[in-house]
Formats: C-alpha cells, structure tokens, sequence
C-alpha cells in the first residue's frame, strides 16, 4: 500500500491571489456581456436598417443578403452572451460547449449564404468555381460535423438525467 500524500496546503497569499482573480474574471466576463450587448442592438438596428433599404438596391438579392448577414451576425452574438450567461451558472461542465458549437454552425451557414451570392453575382473563371464548389464542400461537411456533435451532446446529457434519476 502507497502511502497517502496529503494535498499541498496553500498559503494565504495564495487564496488572496486566487479569490481577486475570480473576481477580476468575474467583472471582465460583466463587461463582456456589456459589449455583446451594446454590439447586438446595434447589429439588429442595422439590420432592420438594411431591411428598410433592400427595396432601394438595384439588385435585390444583394440588399436580402446584407439583412440576412446582419441577422446572422445578431444570432453569433446572442449564442456569445448565452455562453457568458452559462459562465455566471451553476451548470459548467458540457453544456458550455454547444452555444459555441451554435456560433461555429451559424458562422459556417453566413459563410455558405455569401459564397453562393458570390457565385452568382460575381465574375465568376472556371478555376474560380471549383475553389468555390470546394469551399462549399467543406462548409457543408463541416456543417454537418458540428450538427452531429450538438445532437450527442444532448443525447449524452439525456442519458446523464436518466442514470441521475
């Protein structure tokens, strides 16, 4: 038998360095939120803005992406202050990682949605196409991934509450 090591004790510069930096963190994570938000509402201001403009644009798919991208991007960071919001909570541990998966799969829809308006409204050579359908290949297939990953996350949260219970 090994004998027990006992955890190392802690000194109270120690503890004082530790609590002022939990609270340095928690005041950072506050003026995170502060700027997530503040960027939000203004994403979504604009956003309706180009609402209000996409009739006046020549070409209307163009004036329909520029609101589809700001809504897009109001999404990103509404997934961004729910994740800041799971930081301040009590339940840590794998429900953090699924507003990221969130974000990362609606960045990755925002990229799909420009390179097709980019195909069809740019000028487009043959070589260009192909590192375009490539691209799209990639997007889509990473798109998927992350969608299976969101979809094990909960199933394995699922079978966590039902050994709990």
């Amino acid at each position: 038998m090994s004998p027990r090591k006992k955890p190392p004790r802690r000194s109270g510069l120690d503890i004082w360095f530790q609590e002022n930096f939990l609270r340095i963190e928690r005041i950072l994570y506050i003026l995170v939120a502060i700027g997530i938000i503040l960027a939000t509402l203004e994403v979504i201001y604009d956003g309706f803005h180009a609402l209000l403009r996409a009739f006046a644009y020549k070409d209307f798919a163009l004036g329909v992406l520029k609101v589809i991208d700001r809504f897009l991007i109001a999404l990103m960071f509404l997934e961004i202050l729910y994740t800041v919001q799971i930081v301040f909570g009590e339940e840590y541990h794998l429900q953090c990682v699924e507003p990221f998966i969130m974000v990362a799969i609606i960045a990755l829809v925002r990229r799909l949605l420009i390179l097709a308006f980019e195909i069809s409204h740019g000028e487009v050579t043959p070589e260009r196409v192909k590192l375009y359908m490539l691209e799209m290949a990639l997007v889509g297939a990473l798109i998927l991934a992350l969608v299976g990953a969101t979809i094990m996350l909960r199933k394995m949260r699922r079978e966590e509450r039902r050994h709990a219970s």
